[in-house]
């Protein structure tokens, strides 16, 4: 069925022809994010964020809440425009070319479906606002999500996880170039997400993907690059097992403590990597294993060598904006 899918997204809704074969000063780059900046009010929610997005690449972009994502990819897709910079699909800028808009399928993180049609009926529909509403690739969006079954079914019978990939079939209705996800996993039972990162590894490398995730361990499976979005900005990126290599010759350890201990908090304060109750994730030299086993010996209760995750990593470049 994948492959039946990928056959048949192959038609073109593109009213310019041609537009996105013109390469911008970097033909290797699909998106780009020039120095944008967006404010609301007094509260920045970006500050000069520059980010460049291959073509066929899955770009994670993870940060913790109000970080700024979901405000990022609003302006990828043309929803809301920046207070300054600009972003260039392949080299066209975004907000100059609207044909442009019709290549990006987006996942936000509520779908907000409509909830009176059937499945059927919700996707023929915003394929007509495409240009194409072929009965035969409904069908075939909809097996490919597995709610074939479900096809003369109204959609407010549907569960959060079955509106979910319903959601994400209508991301993929016009056969996009460019695919962004806001958090498609958020607050599904685990079986659901696993078949959503399913959807997900099937167009890895066939389309430009950014995805926006809390989850770690998703971000890791799915991702070639992750980018970390700290307070409007990236603060990190790389390949994930780059990243998790770099932490590593920090020689991370994990101090287990006993009783909470303020002193031995404050001593560790600048080579704290993530702290979890009385779990300590600390860039440690021998010479501070040696002083905070001499200094707070019984406080302490094992110290041990540890292979650092993406989450880690993230706790390392980021900061708590709750």
């Amino acid at each position: 069925m994948h492959e039946r899918i990928e056959k048949n997204f192959t038609y073109k809704v593109l009213k310019v022809p041609n537009l996105l074969k013109a390469g911008g000063s970097n033909t290797q780059a699909m998106i780009e994010i020039i120095n944008v900046s967006k404010t609301f009010g007094n509260i920045t929610a970006l500050n000069n964020l520059s980010l460049t997005i291959k073509k066929g690449e899955l770009f994670g972009l993870v940060g913790p809440n109000g970080a700024g994502k979901t405000t990022a990819i609003r302006i990828v897709c043309g929803i809301l425009h920046p207070s300054q910079g600009r972003v260039l699909i392949n080299g066209h800028d975004v907000f100059e070319n609207i044909h442009i808009k019709e290549r990006i399928g987006y996942l936000p993180e509520e779908p907000n479906l409509y909830t009176r049609p059937t499945a059927f009926e919700l996707l023929q529909y915003f394929g007509s606002l495409y240009g194409n509403s072929n009965p035969q690739r409904i069908d075939d969006l909809l097996s490919f999500v597995g709610l074939h079954h479900r096809k003369d079914s109204k959609v407010q019978t549907f569960s959060k996880g079955m509106r979910q990939r319903l959601a994400f079939a209508r991301a993929l209705v016009h056969d996009p170039e460019i695919l962004i996800l806001d958090e498609p996993t958020m607050g599904l039972d685990p079986a659901t997400a696993k078949r959503v990162r399913k959807f997900v590894k099937t167009f890895k490398g066939k389309k430009t993907i950014i995805l926006c995730t809390h989850y770690m361990e998703e971000a890791d499976e799915l991702c070639d690059r992750v980018g970390f979005l700290d307070r409007g900005t990236v603060v990190k990126q790389g390949k994930p097992l780059h990243l998790k290599e770099e932490l590593k010759r920090e020689s991370l350890y994990e101090i287990i403590i006993k009783t909470e201990n303020a002193a031995l908090l404050t001593d560790v304060e600048d080579i704290l990597v993530s702290r979890d109750s009385n779990r300590l994730i600390c860039a440690l030299s021998p010479e501070d294993i040696s002083r905070l086993l001499s200094t707070y010996g019984e406080t302490i209760f094992s110290i041990r060598t540890i292979t650092p995750t993406l989450a880690d990593v993230f706790e390392r470049y980021t900061h708590d904006t709750q």
